[in-house]
C-alpha cells in the first residue's frame, strides 16, 4: 500500500490515542482518514502502560470520559473479534490519613451523581478484598467494584482493526518529517519527499507531540518523565487465588503506590515525590518498544513502601524494574483541541498516566470536535486553549513536569498550588503585594494573590476549616466597609478597532454593543449551540474603538474565536494584556480613598460607566463596577505607572484583599464565573443571564436560544444560589445535590460566607421545571435540598435570587 497524495484527515501517531481518534472519526462516517506511525502501532508509551481503569475521578469531565471508555472496551471485542483484555476486577483505594479518607469519600459522592456506586469499607474488609496487604495503619478504604483493567496494546489493536474495517488507512514505519501550511492553515504532511495534502491534521504522537507541533509553529506544552513499576515472578499467594482469579487494583496513595496481580505475580508502580524528567534528546531516534535504564537507587524508597504494604514482596523474585517514558502537562490535565495558532491542526497529548483509561472517551471527544468544529461536550479543564504560548517554555516544563508526576497522588486541597516554575507572569504591582504579605497561587502562569496572611495563614492545607478563614474574613470586611485593593491585572485585555468594530462585536457578543462611549457592557461570547465560550466586559472608547476585559487565562480562547468570527468585518484586534494593570478598589470608602490620591476630582460615574482619572502620579481610567458585588471601581492603569497608582492608594488608606475574599463575595452576590457556572455547555438562559442577550442583533448562538426557552426554566437546567443550614458543611466543587431522594444538580462554586457564618454556593439544578414547581417552595421563594459531601448529607436551601437577597432574613 503506497502513501496517498491527498487525505481528508491525517493522524500522526499510532498509539492508543491516535487509533481511538481514527476509529471514532470513521464510526461517525468520516472518509479518507490516514494514520501515520513512525514505527509500529503501540510502540511508544501504549505498550508499557499498566492498563488500569478507574471510574471514580475528581472531576465530572474525567468521570464521563472514562465511563465511556469502559463501555467501549467491553464492546470492541464483539465488534472486531480482537480482545481488549477488559477484566472487571474492581479497585481498592486505601486511606491511612484522615484527609485521604475524606478525599476518597468525596470521590464516592461525586460518582453517585453519575450513577456510580462505590462502598466505603473498613480495614478488615479491605484485607478480605486484598489478602496480601498489611492493614494495621489503614483507617478506611473505598471499594469500587465496577473498575478494572485492560491490555493496552490489545485495546489499540482493536481500535485500529475497527478503524481499518471502516476504511482508515494505517501506515507503519512512516515518520513525519514536516508539516505544511497555506494562508496560516494546516495543509499537508511531509514524509521525506512525499507530501500528503490534508484538510485536517491530528497530532497524537505522545512524547514527540511537542516537537511535531512545532513543525507547524503550534504550541503543545508537554514534557516527558520516567515512570517506574516492578514486575515479579509468580508468587504462591497470588497463585492461591485460583486460575483466572484476580485481585482488585490497589491504590495506596499515601504511600505513592498502585498494584495489581500480573501473570501470577505482582505489578507494583509508583508516582514518587521526586520524579525524574526526561529530555527527549536522551532517546535514540529509533526508540521503539524500548525502555529506559533501570534505576534501583531512585526506586528503592518506593520499594520500601511497597514491602511495608505487601509483605509477600520480601520473598518475591523481581522479573524486571520497568522504566518507561510518559508525557505530562503543566497542570496535570491532558490537552485536547484545535491549535489556537494553526487552524485545522488538532492536538491531543499529555495524558498524565491516564491515557489508557481516557483513550476511548477522549478519542470520541476529539472526533466530534473535528467534525463539529467545536467541542460537543464539557472539556474546559482539558481544552488546549488554556495554555498561552508563554507557557510553552522549555525551562518551565523542565522544572514543573517532574513535580506534576510527583504530586499525582496529592490530595486536591483548596489552596493547593505547584511550587516550581513560579513567577513567570507577575502583575505590575506584584512587588507591592509581596511587601503586603500576599500568599500567591500560580494560575495560568500568573502569580495571583489569594489572601494576605502569608504562609502562617495558609498551612496546613485541609478539607475542613482552612487556616485562612479569619484572615479572609478581615479582607471581606474591608471590601464591604473600607477600600480594598484587588489585583486583577491577570485579566486579559483585547483592543478592538476599525470601521466595523461595533457590528463585529454585535455579531460576536450576545449583548448590545452599540453603547455610548464611556459605557461598559457586560456580555457573553457564545458558540453556535448557545453555550458560553467567554464571560467579559466591553468598554467603548470611541466610535471605532473598544476594549474587551476577559477572564484570566481566556485570551487565547477569545482571540481564536474572534479570528474565526471576523469574516469580512473591517476590524482589527490586539492582545494588550501586558500593557495595563487592573486594580480593583472595593468597599464603601472606595471613592473617598480614590479622591484622596489626587486633587483632580474623581468623576461621578453611573454604574458601568468609565472616565479618565488621576491616581497619585499616574493617569488611567476608572470604571464603576466590581466583581465583588460591593461598591467600588476597576482602575485601568498603564503598566509603567501601575506602581505609582498602587502606592498612592495605599498611602491614602487602601488595604488589600485576595481571590478568596472576592470569591466569597462573588458567590453571595450570585455573580456567575466562566469555568464554573458558565461553560460551553451552559446557555445564558440556564445561567439566568437572558437579560444580557440582545435578541434580534444576529449574535452567534442566537438561533439556538429559541423563543420557547427565553425567560423560562428551560430544558430543566438553572443556576441557583445555595445556602447551607449549618456551619459544619464545607463544600468545594461538584458536590451532588439531592431532593426527594434523587440527584437534582451539582455545586459549581462554593465559599465560606462571612455574612451568614456558613458555606454559600452556586449550583446547577438539573431537576428543571419539575423541581421548581414542587410545592415544597417556601413563601420566601426557596427550596429545601441536601448536599452530599464526603458521603454525608447536609441540609440547605436554594433560590433563583442571589444569596444575599434570598436569605437576607437568615
Amino acid at each position: 500500500m503506497s502513501l496517498p497524495t491527498n487525505a481528508r484527515t491525517v493522524i500522526i501517531g499510532g498509539g492508543v490515542i491516535g487509533c481511538s481518534i481514527a476509529y471514532h472519526l470513521a464510526r461517525e462516517g468520516r472518509k479518507d482518514i490516514v494514520v501515520l506511525e513512525r514505527s509500529k502501532l503501540t510502540s511508544g508509551t501504549t505498550w508499557h502502560a499498566a492498563g488500569l481503569v478507574r471510574r471514580l475521578r475528581p472531576s465530572a469531565t474525567l468521570t464521563k470520559l472514562i465511563n465511556y471508555s469502559i463501555d467501549l472496551y467491553g464492546e470492541l471485542e464483539v465488534e472486531t473479534g480482537q480482545a481488549t483484555g477488559w477484566t472487571q476486577t474492581g479497585s481498592l483505594t486505601l486511606a491511612t490519613k484522615e484527609d485521604r479518607l475524606t478525599n476518597i469519600k468525596r470521590q464516592v459522592s461525586l460518582g453517585r451523581a453519575f450513577g456510580l456506586e462505590a462502598e466505603v469499607v473498613d480495614a478488615t474488609r479491605a484485607k478480605e478484598l486484598w489478602p496480601l496487604i498489611e492493614t494495621d495503619d489503614v483507617i478506611g478504604a473505598v471499594w469500587s467494584p465496577a473498575d478494572g483493567r485492560v491490555n493496552p496494546s490489545d485495546v489499540a489493536l482493536a481500535l485500529s482493526k475497527g478503524a481499518r474495517a471502516r476504511g482508515v488507512e494505517i501506515f507503519e514505519d512512516t515518520a513525519v518529517t514536516g508539516l505544511q501550511k497555506k494562508g496560516g492553515r494546516i495543509s499537508g504532511v511531509e514524509v521525506g519527499e512525499h507530501v500528503i495534502e490534508a484538510d485536517e491534521v491530528v497530532i497524537a504522537c505522545g512524547l514527540w507531540s511537542r516537537e511535531v507541533a512545532a513543525m507547524a509553529g503550534a504550541h503543545m506544552p508537554l514534557y516527558a518523565c520516567e515512570h517506574f513499576y516492578i514486575l515479579t515472578k509468580p508468587l504462591e499467594e497470588v497463585q492461591a487465588l485460583g486460575k483466572g482469579a484476580h485481585l482488585p487494583t490497589l491504590n495506596d496513595q499515601d504511600a505513592f503506590l498502585y498494584a495489581r496481580d500480573d501473570v501470577e505475580g505482582l505489578l507494583v508502580g509508583c508516582f514518587e515525590p521526586h520524579a525524574k524528567g526526561l529530555p527527549l534528546d536522551r532517546l535514540p531516534r529509533d526508540f521503539s518498544f524500548d525502555l529506559l535504564d533501570e534505576d534501583w537507587d531512585h526506586f528503592m524508597p518506593m520499594m520500601e513502601n511497597a514491602l511495608r504494604r505487601i509483605p509477600a514482596l520480601e520473598k518475591a523474585e523481581v522479573r524486571m524494574l520497568l522504566n518507561g517514558p510518559e508525557s505530562f502537562t503543566l497542570d496535570s490535565q491532558f490537552m485536547i483541541g484545535e491549535s489556537p495558532e494553526v487552524p485545522g491542526l488538532f492536538l491531543m497529548g499529555g495524558m498524565n498516566s491516564t491515557g489508557i483509561a481516557l483513550a476511548g472517551g477522549a478519542g470520541k471527544a476529539m472526533a466530534e470536535w473535528i467534525i463539529a468544529g467545536e467541542p460537543t461536550m464539557e472539556l474546559n479543564e482539558a481544552d488546549i486553549r488554556r495554555f498561552s504560548p508563554e507557557m510553552n517554555v522549555l525551562g518551565a516544563l523542565e522544572a514543573r513536569i517532574p513535580e506534576v508526576l510527583g504530586r499525582h497522588y496529592d490530595n486536591p486541597f483548596p489552596g493547593r498550588s505547584m511550587d516550581t516554575a513560579r513567577g513567570q507572569r507577575r502583575s505590575p504591582i506584584h512587588a507591592g503585594l509581596v511587601a503586603a504579605g500576599a500568599r500567591f497561587e500560580s494560575r495560568g502562569g500568573w502569580e495571583r494573590a489569594v489572601h494576605f496572611g502569608g504562609e502562617a495563614a495558609h498551612l496546613p492545607l485541609t478539607f475542613s476549616a482552612p487556616a485562612w478563614r479569619d484572615q479572609v474574613g478581615r479582607e471581606v470586611e474591608a471590601c464591604r466597609t473600607g477600600a480594598a485593593i484587588l489585583d486583577q491585572s491577570a485579566f486579559g485585555k483585547i483592543m478592538v478597532q476599525g470601521p466595523d468594530a461595533c457590528a463585529f462585536l454585535n455579531h460576536l457578543c450576545a449583548a448590545q454593543m452599540d453603547i455610548a462611549p464611556g459605557r461598559i457592557a457586560y456580555t457573553q461570547i457564545l458558540n453556535k449551540r448557545g453555550g458560553v465560550e467567554s464571560d467579559i466586559t466591553v468598554q467603548r472608547h470611541g466610535p471605532e474603538s473598544y476594549l474587551m476585559i476577559v477572564g484570566a487565562g481566556e485570551v487565547v480562547r477569545d482571540m481564536k474565536r474572534m479570528r474565526e468570527t471576523k469574516g469580512d468585518f473591517r476590524v482589527e484586534f490586539t492582545d494588550v494584556t501586558s500593557g495595563y494593570a487592573i486594580i480593583g478598589l472595593a468597599g464603601a470608602k472606595a471613592r473617598e480613598v480614590l479622591q484622596a490620591t489626587s486633587n483632580a476630582p474623581v468623576p461621578n460615574l453611573k454604574r458601568f460607566g468609565f472616565a479618565p482619572v488621576e491616581i497619585g502620579l499616574a493617569r488611567g481610567w476608572a470604571g464603576r463596577l466590581s466583581f465583588t458585588g460591593e461598591e467600588g471601581y476597576e482602575l485601568y492603569i498603564p503598566a509603567d505607572m501601575a506602581m505609582a497608582a498602587y502606592e498612592a492608594l495605599v498611602a491614602a488608606g487602601a488595604t488589600h484583599a485576595g481571590l478568596f475574599a472576592s470569591g466569597s463575595l462573588r458567590i453571595e452576590s450570585g455573580f456567575r464565573a466562566f469555568g464554573h457556572e458558565l461553560t460551553p455547555g451552559t446557555t445564558p438562559i440556564e445561567a439566568g443571564l437572558e437579560q444580557f442577550c440582545a435578541f434580534g442583533t444576529g449574535f452567534v448562538g442566537e438561533e439556538a436560544l429559541s423563543e420557547n426557552s427565553r425567560n423560562s426554566l428551560s430544558a430543566g437546567r438553572r443556576i441557583v444560589s445555595l445556602l447551607f443550614d449549618t456551619p459544619d458543611a464545607i463544600p468545594i466543587h461538584d458536590e451532588p445535590i439531592y431532593a426527594g431522594g434523587e440527584v437534582v444538580g451539582q455545586i459549581t462554586s462554593a465559599a465560606w460566607s462571612y455574612r451568614f457564618g456558613r458555606a454559600v454556593a452556586l449550583a446547577m439544578i438539573t431537576g428543571g421545571e419539575r423541581f421548581f414547581a414542587e410545592k415544597s417552595r417556601s413563601p420566601n421563594g426557596t427550596w429545601p435540598v441536601e448536599v452530599e459531601i464526603a458521603c454525608a448529607r447536609f441540609p440547605a436551601r436554594v433560590s433563583l435570587k442571589p444569596a444575599k437577597e434570598a436569605f437576607a432574613d437568615v
